[in-house]
């Protein structure tokens, strides 16, 4: 990229410094109600023309493309919202779970056996086996 800068870059460069060097002409400037004048060289009067109306362009590309930018902030203060209150779902979830998980568990002994006693717990619709 910085290659390409360069391409683009130096022959702009040197067209405006044969542009000088051929334009060394002095040119008097006024604007018809003022009574000011401004006596300056033809190439100096051009690239200030120059440099006015790029910078004029950008500030009406910058102006027109106001409405996209908003809406990308807004929809980027809209993800982080959004992100955040997944966080908080998913922390409050994953307590419901530990409390869930808590209250299920037996009273004591490993799980799968009935409380004071060795014998597996019976499944469920079984009959009780008697040893």
């Amino acid at each position: 990229m910085r290659h390409l800068s360069w391409i683009v870059t130096i022959p702009v460069a040197l067209v405006a410094i044969l542009f000088a060097i051929s334009n060394r002409g002095v040119v008097t400037l006024s604007l018809w109600p003022l009574p000011f004048t401004l006596e300056t060289p033809v190439y100096l009067a051009t690239l200030i023309a120059l440099v006015v109306g790029f910078m004029a362009g950008g500030f009406v590309v910058w102006n027109s493309q106001r409405r996209h930018r908003r809406r990308a902030r807004r929809e980027g203060n809209r993800v982080l919202f959004l992100e955040r209150e997944l966080k908080e779902a998913q922390a409050r979830a994953a307590a419901a779970e530990k409390r869930l998980a808590e209250s299920t568990r037996p009273v004591s002994g490993p799980a799968g056996t009935l409380p004071g006693s060795t014998l597996p717990v019976p499944a469920q619709g079984a009959a009780p086996t008697v040893h």
